[in-house]
């Protein structure tokens, strides 16, 4: 197995958070490897990546640069800024998948980046105290805190263990960050602070209007699943479909019929009240192998 296989088999075993993770990290690295050779051979530094794919202030500029709108997103100023990110990423994305399947994963990040950015946009050529000042809009933050504040409004009382010690209900983690980045834009870094409460608005908005039972990201991801019919070139070869092991079939089908769709719904409230009760890691294995398999069937 050469390489490139071993990366591609190593991916597809990632959840969608981690490929996220994995794909912001690739382009963190490339881009760094860019700028490590650019300094060694000319000794000034690259402003290339900067300049065209992170999100810039001024509207006439996006114009001949739109896809800023999203590449600002995978890019970050550092490495620590990075590894926040990630690791939050990471931690919340856990909670996220335990309610919500991968497409609304997606769904949310991706609303997340648009939210972060239309915020940024707004309030930098609108409020008079930042209209003349410069700025430009990257990293992952605003999604993050979109997948962050849509857990905790699904589950507000979810009970989680702060720095792994302390226990606290997720609503009150996600409403201090969101207080905290309020209570900066005077001071440091006010753009990036506006995209991260355009991530928190939107994440909350989805979440609410998905209980009230309208799917704010129906039409978005439709136009994922259009691009991706665009996209897919191989068809499954209708040959898979005929053979097939009869006693694998019986088996299968006797075990999905000896659980009804209501059986399995109480089951799937039974371990989430003891999620909101005693927190995730409170699960046992084959609980959370259930929640994680009943979260992809969705």
């Amino acid at each position: 197995m050469d390489w490139k296989t071993r990366i591609a088999t190593l991916y597809r075993g990632f959840n969608i958070a981690e490929k996220l993770i994995f794909l912001n990290i690739v382009v963190f690295a490339i881009v760094s490897l860019y700028n490590m050779l650019f300094y060694s051979f000319t000794g000034t530094y690259s402003t290339f990546f900067t300049n065209y794919f992170t999100l810039p202030k001024a509207l006439g500029e996006l114009l001949y640069k739109p896809w800023t709108i999203v590449t600002y997103g995978f890019m970050h100023a550092d490495f620590m800024h990075l590894i926040f990110n990630c690791i939050g990423l990471y931690f919340t994305g856990r909670i996220f998948s335990t309610f919500f399947s991968e497409r609304q994963f997606i769904t949310v990040y991706s609303f997340g980046i648009f939210a972060g950015a239309l915020l940024f946009l707004v309030s930098y050529n609108l409020l008079p105290a930042f209209a003349d000042k410069p700025a430009l809009l990257m990293g992952a933050s605003a999604a993050v805190l979109a997948i962050t504040v849509a857990g905790a409004t699904y589950s507000p009382n979810l009970i989680v263990n702060l720095l792994g010690i302390f226990p606290i209900k997720y609503w009150i983690v996600a409403a201090l960050l969101v207080v905290s980045y309020v209570s900066y834009i005077p001071y440091t870094n006010a753009g990036g602070h506006f995209a991260h409460i355009g991530g928190a608005l939107i994440g909350y908005l989805y979440v609410k209007q998905l209980q009230s039972g309208k799917n704010i990201g129906t039409g978005f991801e439709n136009l994922l699943d259009s691009l991706a019919s665009f996209f897919k070139f191989k068809k499954k070869s209708p040959l898979k479909t005929v053979y097939k092991n009869k006693k694998t079939k019986t088996r299968s089908s006797r075990k999905t019929a000896s659980q009804s769709p209501t059986e399995k719904q109480h089951k799937i409230d039974g371990i989430l009240d003891k999620i909101s009760k005693s927190g995730y890691e409170s699960l046992t294995k084959e609980e959370k192998d259930f929640l994680f398999k009943a979260g992809k069937e969705n």
